[in-house]
């Protein structure tokens, strides 16, 4: 539950952030924060393993030669195109809406999983898409209301939202292969060299020393506590809660980010983004816990609770 609010206060800290930096220099700062307290945390499990075996443990997996493409893929369009791009949406939007189109990527996952027939749905999935997309008109109408101008943050948001369902997809049979928080780790350092590198230019310009206290908390605290340790607690919760329950708090982010901000820096959310919020959120919890535990085989619902996992285990507050 801290770690909720925790995330939730991410999307709001970016926000003041940005009004000291630009949005590919902060969000590529807190990004390499968040990578390298992650494999901080992976050498601490790593040197544990090491110490309960007398066997070899390596601490990356080998990656076969043919699933080299593949990871490069994830990489490129997880760890470098849609952290980049949902940065600058949300410097377009607010840090609480921004999190309210990221809560829509279960049902956006669902409906492309059911489109290529990877995922099966029952009636409860087939509400909490209809639910999302209710709330997702909902939001776009608001965002393309003349007194808010919210559209092109919120198209580029929807581009990013895209391309982190599409690695989600694309990522799970390396996650099979070799291990979720391990090839979320390797991917997290290929697409995040390659985005340090294309945010050089603005890296150089910044001037660190006249940062202001929020701006380095949300770059330290934002991105090591927050990805790097959050990652760890996530899988922690998954083996002591169950994917049930941690997906449950993730659904609840969006919710910590419209109070945090509301009560932080006074951006009260509208009527609109309040009924979105009730629509995409109700349907997230259908499509993810509901009709998860409704009318599925046994094969089916073993196969469900995987997904389940590795999508709160993937799932990455940036």
């Amino acid at each position: 539950m801290l770690f909720v609010f925790f995330w939730g206060a991410n999307f709001i800290l970016a926000e003041i952030a940005l009004a000291e930096m630009s949005p590919i220099s902060f969000s590529v700062s807190r990004f390499a924060m968040g990578g390298i307290a992650m494999f901080l945390v992976m050498y601490l499990q790593y040197r544990t393993a090491c110490s309960k075996t007398s066997h070899e443990v390596p601490f990356l997996p080998k990656i076969k030669k043919e699933d080299w493409p593949r990871l490069l893929f994830v990489s490129v369009i997880g760890a470098t195109l849609a952290p980049w791009l949902g940065i600058e949406g949300l410097g377009l939007t607010h840090g609480a809406r921004a999190s309210l189109w990221l809560a829509l990527g279960p049902a956006i996952s669902t409906g492309i999983g059911y489109f290529f027939s990877t995922e099966q749905m029952g009636k409860f999935g087939y509400a909490g898409v209809l639910l999302a997309v209710i709330g997702t008109a909902v939001l776009a109408w608001d965002g393309l209301r003349p007194e808010q101008g919210y559209w092109l943050g919120d198209l580029i948001l929807i581009v990013a939202l895209a391309l982190t369902v599409i690695e989600l997809h694309a990522i799970k049979p390396l996650a099979r292969e070799y291990g979720s928080v391990s090839i979320v780790a390797l991917r997290t350092a290929i697409g995040g060299a390659l985005y340090i590198l294309i945010a050089t230019p603005d890296l150089i310009e910044v001037t660190w020393l006249s940062l202001g206290l929020w701006t380095w908390i949300a770059i330290i605290a934002g991105g090591a506590i927050g990805v790097g340790v959050g990652q760890w607690v996530k899988v922690r919760a998954l083996k002591i809660l169950g994917p049930t329950q941690v997906v449950l708090y993730g659904n609840m982010v969006p919710i910590a980010a419209l109070v945090i901000a509301w009560l932080s820096i006074g951006v009260n959310p509208n009527m609109m983004e309040i009924i979105s919020a009730v629509f995409i959120i109700t349907g997230a919890i259908f499509i993810q816990v509901v009709d998860n535990e409704a009318g599925a085989t046994p094969e089916v619902q073993k196969k469900k609770e995987e997904d389940l996992t590795f999508f709160a285990e993937t799932k990455q507050e940036n």
